[in-house]
């Protein structure tokens, strides 16, 4: 199980914040503009 594994949740977790961050940039950049 993939799942049962901490480094794909750790991984999973990473992307997932750097989505956030990268998608809260690009609507501040958006409206800037």
């Amino acid at each position: 199980m993939l799942l049962a594994d901490p480094n794909v949740w750790i991984a999973f977790g990473t992307l997932t914040v750097m989505e956030i961050v990268l998608g809260i940039d690009n609507i501040v950049f958006i409206s800037v503009l």
